[in-house]
């Protein structure tokens, strides 16, 4: 999912969506160990989107604090 499209969303949505991620991630990594697991790009692309998705939260904390003080 691409930045900006993250940025539309929710908190809410964004923190259940990085929960989700990270229970697939915790899923595919045991698949990769017991070697179940075709596609390994699926590793990086969700450590990648669990990055992204911390910086749209940090990004939305900041802009709060700036607007507030």
């Amino acid at each position: 999912m691409k930045v900006n499209d993250l940025r539309q969303l929710s908190d809410n949505d964004l923190l259940s969506r990085l929960n989700d991620n990270k229970e697939n991630l915790q899923k595919y990594r045991f698949q990769k160990s017991i070697q179940q697991l075709e596609d390994h790009r699926l590793l990086s692309d969700l450590r990648k989107e669990n990055a992204k998705i911390k910086t749209v939260l940090r990004e939305k904390i900041l802009n709060k604090d700036n607007s507030n003080g």
